[in-house]
């Protein structure tokens, strides 16, 4: 696979910034994103929520699979470059690291031996009904996740929440007792 000269991961990245994508209208983005990865030699495709596929190297070898996001929250920030920094909304959360994701994956196709997968998904920012719909898709042998952690390395496992309900029924008892506490 030819991956475009240098200067291509900045273009790339600022093309997508300029889109606007907040949840719910990521269709032009996810659209131009099928366009350039297919330009790029990705089997790509746009599935029926809305994310973005793309992959890239040996289809018999395991699967990496780099997921980010391709929505953002309500706003408007001007996009300009200043030296190196790029500005505009969705540069960090999370465009930025999908558009790295990308570039790495069209650059390793050809050198290592795995299927390298990346998927842009929708409205993250909303109630990531994306992420939810590729839950049915078999686990990866590999999954590395394009969010911000705040922190200037890379995270590995990431805070998150887990809201459930229970309801135990259990017959008093003090808890310096031998009987059975509901605790």
């Amino acid at each position: 696979m030819k991956w475009p000269g240098p200067g291509h991961e900045i273009e790339l990245l600022r093309s997508m910034v300029e889109i606007p994508s907040t949840s719910g209208r990521e269709g032009e983005l996810a659209l131009m994103l099928v366009e350039r990865m297919a330009a790029a030699g990705f089997d790509s495709h746009i599935d029926a929520v809305g994310n973005v596929h793309g992959a890239v190297g040996d289809p018999e070898g395991p699967e990496i699979r780099m997921l980010g996001h391709i929505d953002t929250v309500p706003g408007d920030l001007p996009v300009k470059l200043e030296g190196d920094i790029l500005h505009g909304r969705g540069t960090v959360d999370a465009k930025g690291p999908l558009a790295t994701m990308i570039c790495a994956a069209a650059r390793l196709a050809d050198r290592v031996p795995a299927r390298l997968t990346v998927i842009g998904a929708v409205g993250e920012e909303a109630n990531s009904f994306g992420a939810r719909h590729l839950l049915h898709l078999p686990p990866p042998d590999a999954l590395l996740i394009g969010e911000p952690s705040g922190v200037h390395a890379v995270g590995i496992g990431y805070k998150g929440v887990f809201r459930f309900r229970t309801e135990f029924t259990q017959p008093p008892a003090h808890t310096s007792s031998s009987q059975a506490t509901a605790a």
